[in-house]
């Protein structure tokens, strides 16, 4: 399947930049969210700041705009909702948490999803 993909390593910010009309861009950042204190200690701002949402929203808008369909998932935070309020359509939606080891450590939760085409 991927005989004929080009494979890059780069900022996210250079490839939502090549996507254009007819191509369908999937976007799942590391869910930090503006007061960064969603509990996650991995992805955090030193990792992926709250610029660079920023940055990842505004790419979205640019590629929206020239014809790419967008689907983002985000953390279900206000801030995150906040940000992509004029960007598309967003809704909430329901998923176990599969992070934990311990089954009994997991816990349904919710996410955001932003998709960008009608």
């Amino acid at each position: 399947m991927l005989r004929s993909a080009e494979i890059r390593e780069c900022d996210f910010e250079e490839t939502i930049d090549r996507a254009g009309s007819g191509d369908f861009v999937f976007v799942d950042p590391p869910y930090t969210v503006k007061h960064n204190l969603n509990g996650f200690v991995k992805y955090n701002d030193k990792i992926f700041s709250w610029d660079d949402q920023v940055r990842l929203r505004d790419a979205v808008v640019r590629a929206s705009d020239r014809g790419a369909s967008v689907l983002v998932t985000n953390a279900n935070h206000a801030s995150i909702s906040e940000l992509y309020a004029d960007v598309g359509q967003l809704a909430v939606v329901d998923r176990a948490s599969v992070l934990a080891g311990d089954s009994n450590f997991r816990s349904p939760t919710e996410e955001l999803v932003i998709r960008t085409w009608l």
